[in-house]
């Protein structure tokens, strides 16, 4: 009976939050489909809110598709199956994939491998937490400025860390930033995300018997620190 409850709590705090979530690309997508009937409206204007339409359309499909994602992983008292997971190589093949969206606002990238380590995991899911830090750490980077991600080795711990150089934390969010839905507005372009992708991590980190934190950085910018406890550590070998 309390298993029951609780699932019935969640399934409708989940609804309640979806349903506080669309209510604005939903208000948005209305007002402009009613503006679009109208038929002197000039070319430019017409398309300004076709695009304004498709992005909000984009952005609730973004939502249900994190939800259902996050909701599969909370549901999961245990990985399926793991296997040892180069973190080296795993770190340079997702800093590779994100260059080019970094390079618009040409913010440099870099790795710093202080030691190599294998982490018994999933592939797939500690490749989107480590992912998602490093492009919410590059949404809050200004251009012209450089995103360093870290792997170093204790002889029980495999620590992940992506430092920005971004305005960091405010005080006021500092408690909030892994609960679903709480975003802060990147600061190029104003919008919020998800407010999902935190909360994913989260979940990824708990799964593999880890731990993640987010905080600002001694001199400036935000440092996430992803810390796993599972770990086969390899060769150290320390670089200057």
């Amino acid at each position: 009976m309390r298993d029951a409850l609780t699932s019935r709590n969640y399934v409708a705090d989940y609804v309640q939050t979806f349903t506080h979530e669309v209510k604005s690309p939903l208000s948005a997508i209305r007002g402009a489909a009613e503006l679009l009937q109208e038929p002197s409206m000039p070319h430019a204007e017409r398309e300004r809110f076709l695009k304004n339409i498709e992005s909000e359309t984009q952005r609730i499909q973004e939502i249900v598709d994190r939800m259902m994602e996050l909701t599969a992983l909370e549901t999961r008292r245990a990985l399926d199956r793991t296997e040892p997971v180069p973190l080296a190589s795993l770190i340079d093949d997702i800093a590779i994939s994100a260059q080019p969206a970094a390079a618009k606002r040409n913010i440099r990238l870099l790795v710093n491998i202080r030691a190599e380590a294998s982490a018994e995991g999933d592939p797939f899911l500690l490749r989107r937490a480590i992912s998602n830090l490093l492009d919410n750490a590059t949404d809050f980077s200004p251009p012209d400025s450089e995103v360093l991600m870290t792997l170093e080795t204790t002889s029980k711990l495999a620590r992940v860390s992506v430092r920005d150089h971004g305005p960091g934390i405010p005080e006021y969010a500092q408690e909030k930033v892994f609960q679903k839905f709480y975003s802060l507005a990147r600061p190029h372009n104003q919008k919020k995300s998800t407010g999902l992708g935190l909360a994913f991590v989260k979940e990824i980190a708990a799964l593999h018997r880890g731990r993640i934190e987010l905080g600002n950085a001694a001199r400036g910018g935000a440092v996430a620190r992803w810390r796993h406890s599972r770990c086969r550590c390899c060769h150290i070998t320390e670089q200057a």
